[in-house]
């Protein structure tokens, strides 16, 4: 008895030790903007390129849909469509920014100091489901700590493959106002480096000269169309779809890991009995 007493008093001690430094020394590292500065500033470089992707969109939107006629209203509006699926990018990157500092804070601050006393409740009153709460918490605190960072890397990895995509998407808009400056002379040379301007005049440098007929109108607008897909698609795959396998994966591994399942205590069979009976009996009365 006393070798099991001095075993619990040295947990408990320990378990106490773990909160404490839980609460003040890793929960201010993790929960810090310098401890996730590199995914911060990847964050920060997903967001400017997405922020000149819907500039584009909506610029090649106008630009279409200026041309006098509506034969290239179809093209405008499914190009403008596009910006609210930029949106949910942007949401989801500041959504990102947000659960970097603030998991840290509450899986250290909170999760980890309660499941260390769970576990010190187990070891004084010896109920199971105690126990199995305390691990569920420290593995969803570390689950929520590792995921958003886990999930930058590897959004990070898969838009370096495809990164010249995008940049070439945002590049043919910044470059095609001065093709459309020299074929229309409308657009001063101030002007070149604006990039609301640039946007706008992506389009017309197939559009501008109106005598080659309206199939190549349309036919610039498709080409547009096509890029900004295929660049809207890897950033939502990037910023949405990514997180969501990684989570699912975490909770896959501390499902193999922990193996862990909450028990409830059981309650008496014959005072459910009981209730069922009353409730059956007030259901006759009603009726």
């Amino acid at each position: 008895m006393e070798k099991l007493n001095s075993k619990i008093i040295i947990s408990v001690i320990a378990l106490i030790l773990v909160a404490v430094l839980s609460i003040f020394v890793v929960e201010p590292f993790a929960s810090s903007t310098k401890t996730h500065a590199n995914s911060i500033k990847i964050l920060d470089e997903k967001k400017i390129t997405v922020m000149e992707l819907t500039a584009a969109t909506a610029g090649s939107a106008t630009a279409i849909a200026a041309i006098p006629g509506d034969f290239t209203t179809p093209v405008a509006n499914q190009i403008l469509q596009l910006s609210s699926y930029l949106l949910i990018v942007i949401g989801a990157i500041f959504l990102e920014k947000v659960l970097l500092t603030l998991t840290g804070f509450v899986a250290f601050k909170f999760l980890i100091p309660i499941a260390c006393l769970l576990y010190i409740i187990y070891l004084l009153v010896d109920k199971e489901f105690l126990k199995n709460l305390a691990l569920k918490l420290v593995a969803f605190g570390i689950v929520i700590t590792l995921i958003v960072p886990v999930s930058i890397g590897a959004s990070n990895l898969i838009e370096k493959t495809y990164k010249d995509t995008i940049n070439q998407t945002v590049e043919e808009a910044k470059n095609a106002q001065n093709e459309a400056s020299e074929t229309e002379g409308e657009v001063s040379q101030e002007e070149n480096g604006n990039l609301w301007d640039t946007v706008t005049s992506k389009v017309k440098e197939g559009i501008s000269n109106v005598g080659e007929g309206a199939s190549k109108v349309i036919k610039k607008g498709e080409e547009l169309l096509n890029k900004f897909i295929d660049a809207i698609a890897i950033l939502l795959i990037t910023s949405c779809v990514i997180p969501i396998v990684v989570l699912f994966a975490f909770i896959w591994l501390v499902k193999i890991i922990f193996n862990v399942n909450i028990s409830l205590p059981k309650l008496n069979k014959n005072k459910l009995e009981k209730k069922k009976e009353e409730k059956t009996k007030i259901n006759k009365e009603n009726i």
